[in-house]
């Protein structure tokens, strides 16, 4: 018998839902029959309650986006921060402007995020974050770039932060660091570096879209309810605690 996460009825809004992870989770919630509105660059297409343009980096552009969202819906039930762009390299190959953009993207578009949202949750007394991760912020990396490592430890900081701050009045706030996942940031690696990729994972798969979309759905919905500051791994058995 199929689980129901309680999620029928909700609004759920996602960043970085033009494809990948956002994407998969767009869909999944959607299937569990949540209200969601979807949030990129470019507005995702698709048939969602609530389709709008997104720069998280931008204070403005986020006030607008939730605003719209809200107008429309009524309230954000949910939100799930997936916007965020993956480089690779040493430290000598990360320039103050690329170190920029990146946490930009990555950390502080989080912060706008749910800084825009979670004051609504509060005066609700509910209401479920949650931000991505990687791997990269919870163990050592050879491979990612320390700007993109440096973004990913600090979403999993901003998450405790949050969610020490929320829980008396009602809010979880968790966080999903996945291993490599099968999407296009993996994709466009140059070809030598993935079979290393591969090698540190036991279980002999990279993940999928998909797969991260369900831990998302988890955290988010009532199966969780006594779950909050929680980084969640989703890796294929590449980093254990």
């Amino acid at each position: 018998m199929p689980v129901d996460l309680g999620l029928a009825g909700k609004t759920a809004l996602i960043t970085g839902a033009a494809g990948g992870i956002g994407g998969a989770t767009a869909t999944l919630l959607a299937e569990e029959r949540a209200r969601v509105a979807v949030a990129d660059l470019q507005a995702p297409t698709g048939d969602h309650a609530v389709s709008v343009s997104l720069d998280v980096t931008s204070e403005e552009s986020v006030t607008r986006a939730v605003a719209e969202v809200t107008q429309r819906l009524g309230r954000i039930d949910l939100l799930v921060n997936c916007a965020g762009i993956y480089r690779i390299g040493q430290l000598a190959d990360v320039d103050p402007a690329a170190w920029d953009q990146l946490v930009d993207i990555n950390l502080r578009g989080t912060y706008l995020m749910c800084r825009a949202v979670l004051p609504g949750m509060l005066e609700r007394g509910a209401g479920s974050i949650v931000n991505l991760s990687s791997i990269s912020g919870r163990t050592k990396s050879t491979l990612a770039a320390p700007s993109y490592v440096a973004s990913k430890a600090g979403v999993i900081g901003l998450t405790m932060a949050l969610a020490s701050q929320s829980a008396a009045r009602g809010v979880r706030v968790n966080a999903v660091a996945p291993g490599p996942v099968d999407t296009e940031m993996i994709r466009g690696l140059p070809d030598d570096l993935k079979p290393g990729l591969l090698a540190t994972i036991p279980l002999g798969r990279l993940g999928t879209a998909r797969s991260i979309a369900q831990a998302i759905a988890f955290l988010v919905s009532d199966a969780a309810a006594h779950i909050t500051g929680e980084t969640l791994n989703v890796n294929g058995g590449a980093f254990m605690v």
